[in-house]
This record gives structure tokens, sequence and C-alpha cells, in this order.
């Protein structure tokens, strides 16, 4: 027992690799945890039932543990031995004890631990001194934060508590029981059960969670903390611990702030989910554990009811989490934008809810849209901490600034009710449960009735975003808007690794405001579409003089130049591969499309494409020229009525052109 241990313990200096996450074979229910706290000696004695049903035929049970040295462990009430796994994030495996042999599918079982030790936040992080994540002992208190930014296991219960520490399975519910001294209070998730002083001089406090809750919510400060009870319109319970020096601010901040947009959380999402809001005000870091958020005291300075800038908003952001990262939690940290961008998305809606329309979209642009643009990697959403290397498990201008984006550019293409509705949908559908990305993206579709796998593999899964030239040309109803997308080859480095990939063409729709020298204007969405060069009209009833793209700057690209070509010259020869393709119906044949195609050199070796809307190629043809130009027809046979987009490959580079089929 002691070498295993010891190899625990030595885990101080380890490098962060990235191990897949294990079947483990059953499903948690309940854990029931007695802990001692000791904050003066910055030691903890604890123990721990876990109670769950084998999924499957199980001989050993899955758990995780770090920095603590465990004493001893019980199945059904035998002691059991154990076996280390993954000294790096602390994956061990309790044995079933001999006589029984093996857990059947369907059983219910318990795993009883006794522990104790020193435990420590994370000790990954780049800099000197004390991580984000684990048990941090402060002066004047003891808490637990429940993520690590670096630690490459991510969830930290596991410094305090053995369990099973990966999102996936939550606990149906959980009891915690602390006994700290006389003059502590210890705050912790859910509802407080009782509250009592022993002839022994110490005080126990009995938190119980009746709602299913992952592991990396659970939570603890103890210390010499005060409690307000905060009013509000909901009449939730309301409770904020605080130390008596951060008192003030936090009452301020939770009745002028942060109680009144519980509200508005009620009506934009759902009714609030859990038994009580809950703050404490931590000597560092915010945190959303469940029902008990750490408040950094940084959070709670400034005017919140004038201040349109940072001040207030990490408070509702954390709030919102009880939402989006609680109610509805990640299956994997692969997508913890679903919390993260999510809950910064939400302090763009409280400014909105504020301070108007004009804060929401200064929010969004300033904060979100250019913090995202800054991120030299460009990381997908999807797993961003693996394509990050893990030089965080958090890359805040992806998973933050990005993810907050990206649900504004969905509430901008598809509108406040239907994006909203598909918002309140997904929540309920997912209350209480574990989500992927994929079931964001279902939702939304269920809702719309659109197919949106174009959207999420470009903003979701994909990396990077488009970089443009435009040229605009004036007609007598409108004009013509060429897109020419430049594709950037990126080279990101971390710790040796070297990670080079080329930027892919993305499908946006584009907000163009038009005007004219007479004051007329008109807005209208413009496709730009996935390929190097595409070309659309805007039909606005005027010939306008002026035109500004994505007006509100809630797109995530950058538009390296707007240039306008007077009326009667062809947009395309102002672009670097000088092509132009014209599209249109065969007289005599409505199921043959004719194709005109030129460019300033041999064309060589054509391909044409017809693709749908969400840029799945139906149709391909190939010809080969040796002149600059080419006369061409493609076969509609079998391709319903709508629209296409047809797309000419050639090794001068890429055109594209709208078309409607209507046979």
């Amino acid at each position: 027992m002691k070498s295993a241990i010891l190899s625990l313990t030595l885990l101080l200096v380890a490098a962060a690799v990235v191990r897949a996450q294990p079947q483990k074979g059953y499903d948690v229910h309940y854990y029931n945890a007695t802990v001692r706290l000791d904050r003066t000696h910055d030691s903890i004695w604890g123990q721990v039932t876990m109670m769950a049903t084998a999924d499957s035929t199980i001989s050993q049970v899955l758990q995780y543990v770090k920095y603590l040295v465990i004493d001893s462990v019980f199945v059904n009430g035998t002691k059991s031995a154990i076996s280390i796994v993954d000294t790096q994030s602390g994956e061990y495996l309790v044995g079933v004890p001999t006589f029984l042999g093996f857990i059947p599918a369907g059983s219910q079982f318990q795993v009883t631990t006794y522990y104790h030790g020193h435990p420590l936040p994370e000790q990954y992080e780049p800099l000197p001194g004390h991580g984000w994540g684990g048990v941090i002992d402060e002066d004047t208190m003891m808490f637990a934060m429940g993520v690590g930014f670096y630690a490459p296991y991510t969830g930290c219960t596991r410094h305090w508590l053995p369990c099973y520490d990966l999102p996936d399975d939550k606990a149906d519910s959980v009891d915690l029981t602390f006994i700290t001294r006389p003059n502590d209070i210890t705050a912790s998730n859910g509802v407080l059960v009782s509250d009592d002083l022993t002839p022994q001089a110490e005080r126990i406090m009995h938190w119980h969670e009746s709602y299913p809750i992952a592991t990396y919510l659970l939570t603890f400060v103890t210390g010499p903390l005060t409690l307000q009870k905060i009013a509000n319109v909901p009449n939730d319970s309301f409770d904020v611990y605080a130390l008596q020096s951060d008192s003030a601010n936090a009452s301020k901040e939770m009745n002028e702030r942060v109680s009144t947009i519980l509200a508005f959380y009620d009506s934009l999402f759902a009714p609030y989910p859990f038994e009580k809001v809950g703050f404490a005000v931590t000597a560092f870091g915010s945190m959303e554990h469940q029902t008990m958020i750490c408040l950094d005291p940084g959070a709670i300075v400034g005017n919140p009811l004038t201040d349109k800038s940072d001040a207030g908003t990490w408070a509702v952001h954390e709030l919102s989490h009880m939402w989006w990262g609680d109610r509805v939690t990640c299956k994997t940290f692969d997508d913890a934008w679903l919390n993260e961008g999510f809950a910064h998305f939400c302090e763009s809606l409280d400014l909105e809810r504020l301070f108007g329309w004009k804060a929401y979209v200064t929010r969004q642009h300033n904060e979100n849209v250019l913090g995202a643009e800054s991120s030299a990697d460009s990381l997908p959403l999807y797993g961003a901490a693996t394509a990050d290397h893990h030089n965080s498990n958090y890359p805040y201008a992806t998973i933050y600034q990005k993810g907050a984006v990206v649900l504004g550019m969905l509430r901008q293409y598809l509108g406040d009710s239907i994006f909203f509705n598909a918002v309140r949908y997904y929540g309920s559908q997912h209350a209480y449960s574990t989500v992927t990305s994929a079931d964001l993206e279902a939702a939304l579709e269920h809702v719309s009735g659109q197919n949106l796998s174009w959207f999420f593999q470009e903003w979701v899964y994909g990396r990077g975003f488009p970089t443009d030239t435009v040229t605009w040309t004036p007609i007598s109803n409108g004009a013509t808007i060429m897109f020419h997308q430049r594709r950037d080859t990126v080279r990101t480095a971390y710790m040796g690794t070297v990670d080079t990939f080329v930027a892919p063409y993305f499908r946006v729709p584009v907000p163009i405001h038009f005007s004219s020298s007479s004051g007329q204007l008109a807005n209208q969405v413009i496709w730009m579409d996935s390929m190097q060069t595409s070309t659309a009209n805007a039909s606005i009833g005027f010939v306008p003089n002026a035109i500004k793209l994505d007006t509100d700057g809630l797109l995530l690209w950058k538009v390296a130049k707007i240039t306008e070509v007077a009326a009667g010259v062809d947009p395309s020869t102002t672009q670097p591969n000088g092509l132009t393709l014209s599209v249109f119906p065969n007289p005599d044949n409505k199921q043959i499309l004719e194709i005109e195609l030129s460019g300033p050199h041999p064309l060589g070796n054509v391909t044409l494409l017809i693709c749908d809307e969400s840029g799945k190629t139906l149709r391909s043809d190939e010809f080969s020229s040796s002149n600059t130009s080419a006369d061409h027809t493609i076969s509609l046979n079998g391709l319903a009525n709508g629209s296409y987009m047809v797309i000419a490959r050639t090794q001068n580079g890429q055109v594209s052109q709208r078309v409607s089929i209507a046979q």
C-alpha cells in the first residue's frame, strides 16, 4: 500500500499527457462523504461511500484520487485492494473481493474509502505559485476549486474526494458532512441539513444536494465566514458567504446586479434549476460549483448598475452556469465550450438587458470577436485543449470568446425567436444530464427545421476563420458582391510541437447595409460560399453608392479590403485568378445547364461541381481546355428543384455561381 501511495505523490513534476477516457462499466447513484478539515495544518481526513449499479459485469471499480493517502477500501462491506493504473491522473482500480468474484450486470454495489492527506492545488501551472484547481488553503480559509486549467485530467475534486471524477456520469444526489473548528463555517452544495457543535468543540455541518451533479461541481469553502440572505424576484433561496472584509462589497454586488438577473434567466431559459442560489467569496478565482459558486473578490468591485464593461459580468457569468454547465453539463471536457461559450455569451445578454442592443453589440465585438481573432492558434471549439497541446485546458480565446461569438452568429442567422426557442428546447431535453456539440446541433435543427451541419463543421469542429477581399459593383436595382477568400497557412508551436494547417474556405451569411446618395437604405443577407471566389447579387430596388458589410461586427472574419468597381466593369477582373463563370439553363432542355468559363490564362483541366446548400457535392464533371475560355454543359437529371451552387475549379483558381433549378 505505501508503494502505491508513493507512486501517487510522486506526480508533482510529471509532464502532461493525454489518455483516452476509460470505460468504467457502472453508473453512479450517490456519494456520502464525511470530511474533517484542518486548515491550520493543511490536512483532511475523510470517508466516502459511492453507491452505483453495474452496467456490465465488472471485477474492478474505476476511481480517481490525487495527492491523498488511501487507508482502506471496502466493496459491499468487504475489505479490498487497489491497483494504480495511471499515476499522473490518479486513476486506480478497486478490486472486487475474491469470494465475490465479480459484480453482475444490473447489480447495485457500494465502495467505501477511508483516506487522509495534505490536499494540494494543481501542480502543473506553467508559472511558479499555486495552481487554480484542487484545494487551496489560505491564511483565512480553505476551499476547493473543481477544475484545473493546467492539470491534464482537468477535474480536480479527486484532490479531496476519491470518486469517479469525470463529467460523463452524474451522481443522482450527494451528502457532504464537514467537521471543522467551532468558529468556522463551511459552505457547500445543496441545502444545509444540520449545523451542530459537539462537546469536543467541533462544528459538524451536513449538506445535501438532491439534484444530479458532476463531481467537478462539488466544493467546500470553510473559514470564519458570514452569511447573507439576498432577496430576489423569483424568491429563490439566495445565500452569500464571505469573510467580514468582503461582506459589504458582496452584498452590493448581489443586491444590485446578480439578484435582478435571476428573473431574466428564468424567462429566457427556464426556472432556476436547483435548491438554492449560492455564492462564496474566496481568496481568488471564480468557479461555477453547483449551488455554491466561488467568486473572486475582484469580481465584486465597481458600480454594477452603470458600468458597461467587466464590472459584474463574472458574477452573472458564473450564475448562468447553473443552466449551462450544471443543469446541462458537457459530457467530456472536449466540449467545455458548451459550458463556457454559453456563460460568456450570457454576459453579453445581461448587458443587453441592462443597456440595450448597442451594449450587446459592443461587448460581442470588442470582447469576443476581437479576442477570438487575436488567437494565433485559431483552435476548434470541440477538443480545444487537445488541439492546444494542453497548454491550457480552457484556452480563453477559443472556448470563452470564440464560443460566445459562434452562439451570437447562430442567433443572428436564425433570429431571436428560433434561436432562443431552440436553446430552451436544448436545455429541457438534456436537463440534469450531459451533452455533446452534436446535441446542441440537433436541438437547433429540430426547432429551426434547417440542416446546420455546414455551420458546425466550420465553426465547432473546424479551426480558423475567413479572411476576405471584397469587390462590389452597383447595378440598376442593387449590387453585385464578389468575395475572394484567402487561404492562410498557419503554423503554431508549443513545447517543441509544431502544427501547420491551411485555413479552409467558409460559408457565411453576411449582413450588408446599402445606402444611396439620395438617402435610400436597405439591409440584406448575402451568402459568401465556401470557395475561393463566390459572387451574389443583391436586389434592393435602387442603385447604392456605399455598402457596409457585417454592420454590427458580430461575425468572426477579417475583411482585408473592400473595393468598388464602376458599373459596366466585370468585378471578376479585379480578383487574383481573373476567372469568370456564367451559368444558365438550356432553353430547349431544362435538365441541362449551360456553362461559360473564361480566364486570363489557359484553363487546363476543369472540374465542375453542383453542390447543395450544405456544401455536399451532388454532381461532378471534368473536361480540359487549352484555351482561355470554354463552353460546357452539365446534366441536372435527378436533381430536385431548388437552389444550388455551381463550382468551377481550374489550375488558375476556383469560381462559383448560385443557380435556381426549376425543371
